[in-house]
């Protein structure tokens, strides 16, 4: 690099009066005292790069008291002090004060004295006053060790070091890197930092240093997890952020954070190396390379956006395929027998990024990343199977409601598909390019205003209630999700045709189930249901099976009309009948169908009902069950998944079962797990 060391002669009439200050104050105050401005005002002028940030080391005379020397000289108010907190890696004391220049111009200046470092058993060293030389070699890079003289108006090295290593742009230590990164390992992220901000060359002791094993435990022992996820940000936000992730591949940094973060999760022992071959035949890359392709061209692509944005989408690049990491989900291809497949990878790519960014204490990142990664392949699939009209406005919907972008989403696709080779395939860029301009034109038939698309539907909650004459409750998410997709499939839909649609669709089910979250004619009092609830629980604990069928059908007899019995009654004939089907009452199991056919809002009835269906023998057809159980998964998939997991291996539609899992698994990404019966 050039560089140029008369700093003297470039000083800004600012730089000139502030410095001119500090001589005064020097000379009517403390005459002996040494001061020079120190780190990345100094680095920077060199280099021609403009600088505010101006930071004054004394040697002599504390950063405080010499701030009230110079607030007094110049009769403002007194400096505001920053006192020590190791904690937060403040390891000294600062003192700011806000001087006012005649430009107009208020200029914020840090003062400290000179210091040395004492390590011993963590990263909060012992601070004793130092010499200007001991504090250049405490520094973590000789780039960082240049200071400028005010008094005598030039450049101090005292490192001996730090002007050839800007010049031939080496990013080293001034002392023993090992030991400087053992003391502080923090210090390893700073190196990369530069290393990338510069692009510049890691001296080799430096490097060997960093990628010494030895210093994995000295981090996990000295360094926040918050002060980590900070350094990553910065890097991120910093020029040539792919140069940084490179270097925290390949010292074994980015391995080191995947492993913390997923210790303890379902995930530890199960993941593979992030530089893994795919095996795959649609990718030549292995996975490492082909991501660090996907964050090029997510780079190009954001060069031009603010910072934050450009964090989370360089973030979602780095993160979009992680799930491929997860050995749980490898598979045989079925198109391309011999080679592998990661089916539903998206998904745990974004539960992966959710406990990275935990662990990083980055957790105002999860919602947009976690988003980009689950969603990523959506376009892939738009290109594969020529999605209609519909699936694209559909597709631009969904992902404003997820408060994402549907650009992003795009775009990340995009740079995933251009990424499977070094050079990009003709065809693939085509495709997708044909691919943004549908979905640019769906966007257009949405709404008129190109970037933000008409999310409201046709009708709101309370029309739709109106119209069907029923009342809040969970069969709502349903509904509304049919009306969303008649403006999918029609933009131009009228709001008396939508209404008409919905009659259609939900009139005579409305009709035969009567006002749905009306009160029963005959209710069970208050009292007496708790009481049987207590009586049931208590005879299931001491298994008198019997009885409970006794009081069930007491209760049926005496409160048939009455919701809340009838859910009980479909709950406690569930649990019966996984003790065994000698408990089947058919005559009750009828008046739970029955009324389940009726009152088909009421989830906890009818996704009860529909795991008596696949746990034991009856008429009902496969196609009536898997209605049933269809609309529960998009009701109430928690409780279905609850049922669904207490169902045992043997019973009488476990292919169903299956279908079930796969459904909910699909719509919410909620595992299905084994549970023992109740």
């Amino acid at each position: 690099m050039k560089i140029d060391i008369h700093i003297a002669k470039n000083l800004t009439p600012e730089e000139q009066e502030i410095f001119s200050i500090i001589k005064e104050v020097i000379q009517k105050y403390t005459p002996s005292t040494q001061t020079f401005v120190v780190g990345g005002w100094t680095r920077d002028k060199l280099l021609g790069i403009p600088s505010s940030d101006i930071d004054i080391m004394l040697d002599n005379i504390s950063g405080e008291n010499f701030a009230k020397l110079v607030t007094k000289h110049m009769q403002i108010k007194d400096p505001h002090v920053i006192r020590s907190n190791p904690e937060k890696s403040k390891h000294i004391e600062t003192s700011k004060a806000y001087i006012p220049l005649s430009s107009g111009v208020i200029q914020e200046i840090d003062f400290a004295q000179a210091r040395s470092e004492v390590y011993k058993d963590s990263r909060i060293p012992e601070i004793r006053p130092a010499t200007p030389q001991e504090d250049a070699f405490r520094r973590d890079l000789t780039i960082n060790s240049i200071f400028y003289n005010i008094i005598e108006n030039k450049i101090e090295d005292f490192t001996g070091k730090g002007i050839q290593d800007l010049i031939s742009n080496t990013i080293r230590t001034p002392q023993n890197p090992l030991k400087t990164f053992s003391d502080d390992p923090l210090r390893i992220w700073r190196v990369i930092r530069f290393a990338a901000k510069y692009n510049g060359n890691i001296d080799n002791e430096t490097y060997q240093a960093m990628k010494d094993p030895s210093l994995r435990d000295e981090i996990r022992k000295k360094i926040s997890k918050e002060r980590i996820g900070q350094e990553f940000i910065k890097i991120l936000k910093n020029p040539n952020p792919q140069i940084a992730l490179q270097l925290l591949q390949d010292t074994g940094l980015m391995e080191d954070i995947i492993a913390e973060a997923i210790r303890g999760t379902q995930y530890e022992g199960k993941i593979a190396k992030f530089e893994m071959s795919q095996e795959n035949p649609n990718h030549k890359l292995n996975l490492w390379k082909h991501t660090m392709e996907d964050v090029k061209g997510i780079l190009e692509e954001y060069k031009e956006a603010e910072p934050e944005k450009r964090v989370i989408m360089i973030l979602a690049a780095l993160m979009h395929d992680i799930g491929k990491l997860y050995q749980e989900i490898w598979a045989e291809s079925k198109s391309h027998p011999g080679h592998r497949s990661y089916h539903g990878h998206e998904d745990e790519s974004a539960k992966i990024i959710d406990l990275i960014f935990r662990y990083l204490k980055i957790e105002s990142y999860i919602q947009q990343v976690a988003g980009l990664a689950r969603y990523h392949m959506r376009p892939h699939h738009f290109v594969r199977d020529e999605g209609g009209a519909r699936a694209l406005r559909k597709f631009i919907r969904q992902m404003g409601e997820e408060s994402l972008n549907w650009l992003d989403v795009f775009n990340i696709a995009v740079s995933d598909a251009y990424a499977k080779d070094i050079i990009q395939d003709p065809d693939t860029v085509k495709d997708y390019q044909e691919l943004k301009n549908k979905l640019q034109e769906a966007l257009s038939s949405l709404s008129p205003v190109p970037d933000k698309p008409e999310l409201k539907p046709i009708l709101d909650g309370n029309e739709i209630m109106a119209v069907l004459g029923i009342k809040p409750g969970p069969h709502m998410k349903e509904i509304i999700e049919f009306v969303k997709e008649l403006k999918d499939e029609n933009p131009n839909i009228t709001k008396e045709e939508a209404v008409q649609k919905l009659k259609n669709q939900y009139q005579d089910n409305i009709k035969r189930a009567g006002k749905v979250g009306g009160k029963a004619s005959s209710s069970c009092p208050i009292h007496l249901l708790k009481n049987k609830i207590d009586e049931i629980n208590n005879l299931f604990q001491d298994k008198k099976y019997y009885e409970v069928l006794t009081n069930l059908n007491f209760l049926k007899n005496q409160y048939g009309n009455d919701e809340n019995i009838n859910r009980l009654l479909s709950i406690a004939s569930f649990r019966l009948l996984l003790k065994g089907e000698k408990y089947r009452d058919n005559e009750l199991l009828q008046f739970i169908m029955d009324r389940a056919e009726k009152n088909f809002f009421d989830t906890i009835l009818c996704s009860y009902a529909t795991g008596i269906l696949l746990l034991i023998e009856t008429k009902t057809k496969d196609k009536v069950i898997k209605e049933i159980g269809s609309r529960m998964i998009k009701m109430s998939p928690e409780i279905f998944k609850n049922i669904l997991n207490m169902l045992p291996d043997k019973i009488d539609r476990p292919n169903l079962k299956k279908q079930f899992q796969k459904e909910i698994i699909r719509r919410t990404k909620m595992p299905i797990i084994q549970q023992k019966q109740p």
